[in-house]
């Protein structure tokens, strides 16, 4: 990593940590001047992230014989990119329903891929104490072998499409997630300040069906794009892939939410419920299947794409 893309980096993830921080804080407590605060240093911090990306993306793209759209297939590249997507989709749901403590719910979630990044960044470095855990993780070439389907520009866009459905539908679980406990505290009728922090569950049903439509089309479209790259590179077999199948139960879920919602009828905790299970999903298919998956898999390409 680039001094600057690494500088740039560090202060965002602090940002991000400190504006989660700030988020459970105000969560607990009526200090609504931590809410701007929180807002503030969020912002900034996704800029500084950017900018991080940038200065990377611009780097790779500078190197002898790569291609800068090669950068989102490095595992340090594709989990940055899908935390900062996370935020700014999240920024775009404070903006609709502007009520900070859905950060906690939300943020969390970018942290964690971050704090996976730099782990990550960590384990493959030569700096590394740990070989025998490199090793066994697959992890030491991941910064510097491109995957075996060969990068083009509608692959190029394919990534960046899936990683915003992704961030999008993580937004939806985070959300649902704050309904199911919203929910639950009316119930009680007796609420905590988390309770009375929360938006009101119209606002939530709503936000997380605003963000599905988000995030559906750009899965489709970046599922369509990566089929025909697969199937340019991947030969008579594509189709039976185990990512490709799973990315196809991934966007029947999600379809399913929207005939559910808008067809069906269904509101409230049926489909905030879904929303969760849509993630669970999302989670074995980026993660999970790529254990198996012949042309996205961990241990044969050692990249990262969606």
């Amino acid at each position: 990593m680039q001094r600057w893309e690494a500088l740039l980096f560090d202060f965002g993830y602090l940002g991000y940590a400190a504006a989660l921080v700030l988020a459970v804080v105000y969560a607990l407590t009526r200090r609504d001047d931590l809410m701007a605060l929180g807002h503030r240093l969020l912002v900034g911090a996704a800029l500084l992230h950017s900018a991080s990306l940038a200065v990377g993306l611009w780097a790779e793209s500078h190197r002898p014989g790569h291609v800068g759209y090669a950068f989102w297939s490095q595992w340090f590249a594709s989990l940055s990119l899908f935390a900062l997507l996370i935020v700014l989709i999240y920024l775009f749901a404070q903006h609709r329903a502007p009520v900070s403590i859905l950060g906690v719910f939300v943020l969390p979630l970018a942290v964690f891929l971050l704090t996976l990044a730099l782990t990550q960044a960590f384990l493959a470095s030569p700096r590394c104490p740990f070989a025998s855990v490199e090793d066994f993780l697959k992890i030491a070439d991941a910064t510097r072998r491109q995957p075996d389907i060969a990068p083009t520009f509608w692959t190029a866009v394919h990534v960046p499409l899936i990683f915003l459905a992704y961030a999008a539908f993580a937004n939806a679980f985070g959300i649902g997630l704050a309904y199911l406990i919203g929910e639950r505290q009316i119930k009680s009728h007796r609420p905590t300040e988390l309770g009375y922090r929360l938006p009101a569950l119209e606002v939530m049903d709503r936000l997380i069906a605003h963000i599905v439509l988000i995030g559906f089309p750009a899965l489709t479209v970046g599922l369509a794009l990566g089929a025909g790259g697969a199937r340019a590179a991947g030969g008579p077999g594509w189709a039976g892939d185990p990512k490709v199948l799973w990315s196809l139960v991934m966007w029947g879920v999600y379809l399913s939410y929207i005939v559910l919602r808008y067809v069906v009828g269904w509101r409230g905790r049926r489909t905030a419920y879904l929303s969760l299970a849509g993630f669970g999903v999302v989670l074995f298919t980026y993660v999970g299947v790529s254990f198996f998956s012949r042309m996205h898999g961990f241990l044969q390409s050692g990249g990262a794409l969606p």
